[in-house]
């Protein structure tokens, strides 16, 4: 009589889970990461433009013809006034480009490790 040797049965692996549909909470991270990391990008361009207007101000347009009756010494000191006011824009700029920033990156940081919890 001859042995007959049985096989043995191999266990299939279980098969992965398949998610059905769209990871809402995934898409939803995933999308402040990019809005925020937008807003600090453009920031940062903002920023070094405030810097840039800091350090050169625009000199603006100032027609002196239609201030015929203005002396030299007073359209000087309109044409200063107005360098200062657009030196005085560019700071503000800068200002509200750095809160923006200080708000947008923890946000984005905050986003993206939660991000990475849930891979």
């Amino acid at each position: 009589m001859a042995t007959v040797k049985k096989a043995v049965a191999k266990k299939a692996a279980a098969p992965a889970p398949v998610h059905q549909g769209v990871d809402w909470k995934s898409l939803y991270l995933y999308a402040i990461c990019l809005i925020t990391l937008m807003v600090c990008l453009f920031s940062v361009v903002s920023v070094i433009n405030g810097l840039l207007n800091i350090v050169f101000p625009d000199s603006s347009y100032f027609d002196a013809a239609s201030y015929p009756d203005k002396t030299t010494a007073a359209l000087d000191a309109m044409r200063k006034q107005t360098e200062d006011d657009n030196q005085r824009r560019a700071i503000k700029g800068l200002l509200s480009s750095l809160s923006l920033i200080a708000v947008a990156f923890p946000l984005y940081k905050y986003h993206w490790k939660q991000t990475k919890k849930t891979d």
